[in-house]
């Protein structure tokens, strides 16, 4: 009697249908609606991957669609899994469908990594994407994880701007997925339209760095300025570089003061770059060149001056001719040729007309300074205005170097300053 109930409660035990644990598949196949390819964010050749897709569940998972699923990008074989991000499982305030629905997935390739891959928009027609379940969540599927496969279906065109094309399309999926979940994401400002509060949260977490990548999705950015590092001295330098054309000295070269005549092997363009403070002019020699003449300016961040030669067979000529430009040279220019010119004393002593320049204003001074003396019987505070008065006459009659001008006066005025100001009027 016991051996038929044993084989009773077996027979029993055999009809109940044992209950299967793991993570349901999603009522309909995973959807991938959309999949757009963008170059050049962050950096010059990198490149993301915006997938937008739908995962359809009447009840949901206790598992979150970032546990469950993954978005994947395919190489051209069709097999080799090139890099996966699970979507994001947004929450806010009342809406919490742990990612499920609709949703977006963000793949990003650094630039190196796509050099590393061979990632080219040629092969648009070999790339995939996958939508799958992820064969390592915690309760395990039931089956074989659900999957499905897309093509790519834009890939951003050479030349245009990915930043401002990617916000705009930030901008119109937010407008799309507010109306779903009953979440303010994008709202009206002056500026056009922009991410709200919610929105930057959802968008930030699924896109890592888009407000650096697309800040015109915001309304507030944060810009990390790149200050240029000007140069305020002045010397002289030019060198020209061959560009389409070759010189027939060969390239670069350095260019003298003065009047430089430049061969020309092939016509083309040259690069020239000055040095800031020097200036001058270009102008067709035997051979043509475009525009001349040329007025040759430094540019100040240091970019190069472009001179096109349209016509010159090998070894004819342009004529360059540039200068030091600045305060000092333009006094010198000024005075040249008037009694302040003591180039021919300095030649025939045999010293620097610069030094001569200097002991001789030094010796006016000292003779000015001595006639006030006494026309002022021995006022001291007048004599030191006077000092201070002869330094800078000095610079603008070219007598003095303007930098060693400034900076006597300078001292002596802090000193005639003290003078006048806190001494005695018995000093």
């Amino acid at each position: 009697m016991k051996r038929i109930l044993y084989i009773f409660g077996a027979l029993v035990l055999a009809l109940i249908p044992l209950s299967v644990n793991g993570i349901a598949d999603p009522d309909t196949p995973p959807q991938i609606s959309a999949v757009y390819v963008y170059e050049d964010l962050l950096e010059d050749g990198d490149l993301g991957v915006l997938m937008d897709i739908y995962l359809d569940y009447a009840v949901l998972p206790t598992e979150t669609a970032t546990e469950a699923y993954l978005g994947i990008f395919i190489d051209t074989d069709g097999t080799t899994q090139l890099d996966s991000v699970a979507p994001y499982a947004y929450s806010y305030g009342a809406y919490n469908d742990l990612g499920y629905g609709r949703n977006l997935i963000w793949i990003y390739f650094t630039a190196a990594e796509v050099i590393t891959f061979s990632i080219d928009s040629a092969d648009i027609l070999l790339y995939s994407v996958w939508l799958t379940g992820n064969p390592t969540v915690p309760s395990g599927w039931a089956g074989d994880p659900p999957k499905t496969t897309a093509g790519i279906g834009y890939w951003m065109p050479a030349g245009a701007d990915a930043n401002a094309l990617l916000a705009l399309m930030v901008l119109s999926y937010a407008q799309v997925l507010e109306v779903i979940w009953d979440v303010d994401l994008v709202e009206s400002t002056a500026l056009g339209n922009r991410l709200t509060t919610q929105g930057e949260d959802y968008f930030q977490n699924v896109i890592p760095d888009l407000r650096n990548i697309a800040p015109n999705a915001f309304s507030s950015i944060e810009l990390q300025p790149e200050l240029e590092q000007l140069d305020y001295t002045t010397e002289f330098g030019a060198i020209l570089s061959d560009g389409t054309g070759t010189l027939t000295a060969g390239s670069p070269q350095t260019l003298v003061e003065g009047v430089n005549t430049i061969q020309v092997g092939v016509a083309g363009t040259f690069e020239l770059v000055l040095s800031q403070g020097t200036f001058g002019t270009a102008t067709s020699g035997t051979a043509v060149l475009a525009g001349s003449p040329v007025t040759l300016n430094p540019n100040a961040l240091g970019e190069p001056l472009t001179l096109t030669v349209a016509i010159g067979a090998p070894n004819q000529t342009i004529v360059i001719t540039v200068n030091l430009e600045n305060t000092q040279t333009t006094i010198d220019d000024a005075t040249t040729g008037t009694p302040f010119d003591l180039s021919t004393l300095a030649t025939a002593f045999g010293i620097n007309e610069t030094f001569l320049k200097g002991v001789v204003w030094l010796i006016v001074s000292i003779l000015i300074c001595w006639g006030v003396l006494k026309a002022t019987k021995g006022n001291t505070k007048i004599l030191l205005m006077v000092f201070d008065v002869c330094i800078i006459g000095g610079a603008l009659l070219g007598m003095m170097p303007v930098i060693v001008a400034v900076l006597m006066f300078i001292g002596f005025g802090v000193f005639t300053g003290y003078i006048l100001l806190f001494k005695s009027s018995g000093i």
